[in-house]
């Protein structure tokens, strides 16, 4: 018999998905060393305008960053303050030492 699903477990799956891409991971290390805006992210990472909206749409539709707007602008922040730790967990616990 198989397990069945739950709606937790399809969100935190999800969630999980959602930091499976580099270019996201990167994203969410910048917002998480301050509260970035596109441009700003465009800028560090190398990538084109729509390319970081459409990564910054994943991770703000599973729940891990919040945007702000300030002025004309859009920022972007973590949503929970442990994320940090869970990334720096993960870290630890996959890097084979």
């Amino acid at each position: 018999m198989k397990p069945k699903d739950t709606a937790a477990d399809r969100h935190l799956a999800d969630a999980f998905k959602a930091l499976g891409h580099p270019v996201r991971l990167a994203i969410l290390r910048r917002i998480m060393s301050g509260e970035p805006c596109v441009s700003q992210l465009q800028g560090c990472l190398g990538q084109s305008q729509p390319s970081i909206s459409q990564h910054l749409g994943v991770l703000r539709d599973r729940g891990l960053i919040v945007p702000e707007r300030r002025g004309n602008r859009t920022c972007y922040r973590a949503s929970h303050p442990h994320l940090a730790d869970l990334l720096a967990f993960a870290e630890q616990v996959l890097s084979g030492d």
